[in-house]
């Protein structure tokens, strides 16, 4: 039996508290939407949107495959920034995000991104949280043997609070950057105390941290891996500062760190181009010595216990 024209407050409520939608209720009992909220206002019940999809399937269906594995977001885009936006059920939600999710099975910490180089990539496997971004990078620095990350920054901000990392795994003060930034947007705003090094030593102390065994490890900025030194507005090989400290005089030739440890600054620990071909002479030298204290050796075995001992 078809439904009256008019339903009765008894049947909206009715349907109204069995969790359907206005827009349904309003259809299936072809009554006044406007009537239906109201009787809903009155209960206290909150709203139910019209979503027949998952939160998943309304993702898939704003997305469109791109070459080299990445995914469009084809949805709505915040205006400020075209950031992905995805809305389901009178809540926001970040595409990223769902995408993490999905892939992780677990909520995402932080912003999260893709680092894939294709600009608001959806991707599941191109998308990472802060903490997932924080690990990957930390495993390149150690990679790069970087080192631990320095107490302060050149700023004097403590670094295990504020400290950053590059995608290449080098660190920076995450403090520096936003007020960097605030001072970018306000240009009256004072700007953060950045003290410059007042000489080149002072330049090469400040990366320079001494370890174990004598060696010093480079926590600064690498050229082409080699570590390197900026001071004055120009990069030098830190390789080449350490020697200098360390002999007084100006290297000749390519200096390099001659221990096991990688990256080594130590002064005592650096050789350039003559004191490695000397090391060769001293080398090549003892390993002549040695061979003729073994020939002596054997003429003096063969004298006592003659040749066919």
């Amino acid at each position: 039996m078809p439904t009256p024209p008019n339903a009765t407050d008894a049947e909206i409520i009715a349907a109204l508290r069995s969790g359907r939608s206005n827009l349904r209720i309003s259809r299936e009992l072809r009554c006044d939407k406007t009537r239906v909220a109201r009787l809903r206002i009155e209960l206290g019940l909150p709203n139910v949107s019209l979503q027949p999809l998952t939160l998943e399937q309304k993702w898939a269906s704003k997305t469109r495959p791109v070459d080299g594995g990445h995914l469009e977001w084809t949805g709505e885009r915040a205006k400020a920034a075209s950031t992905p936006l995805m809305r389901y059920k009178e809540a926001s939600y970040s595409p990223a995000a769902v995408a993490f999710e999905m892939r992780h099975g677990r909520p995402s910490q932080g912003y999260v991104k893709a680092e894939c180089g294709y600009p608001h990539c959806v991707a599941p496997d191109h998308v990472n949280d802060e903490a997932g971004r924080q690990q990957e990078r930390l495993r390149r620095r150690a990679e790069r043997g970087l080192g631990d990350v320095p107490a302060k920054c050149v700023s004097g901000h403590d670094m295990a609070e504020h400290v950053k990392f590059e995608s290449d795994g080098r660190a920076y003060c995450g403090l520096c950057k936003v007020l960097d930034k605030r001072a970018q947007r306000n240009p009256s705003a004072p700007r953060r105390a950045k003290r410059r090094p007042a000489s080149m030593e002072e330049a090469f102390r400040a990366h320079a941290e001494p370890v174990g065994g004598g060696h010093v490890r480079w926590t600064g900025a690498t050229s082409h891996t080699t570590p390197a030194v900026w001071f004055s507005g120009t990069t030098y090989s830190a390789y080449k500062v350490a020697f200098r400290l360390q002999h007084g005089r100006d290297p000749e030739g390519t200096v390099t760190s001659c221990c096991d440890m990688p990256g080594c600054v130590a002064g005592v620990h650096v050789e350039d181009q003559p004191m490695r071909r000397r090391k060769q002479e001293d080398e090549r030298r003892a390993a002549r010595q040695e061979r003729e204290r073994e020939r002596q050796l054997d003429r003096l075995y063969a004298g006592i216990f003659g040749e066919a001992a």
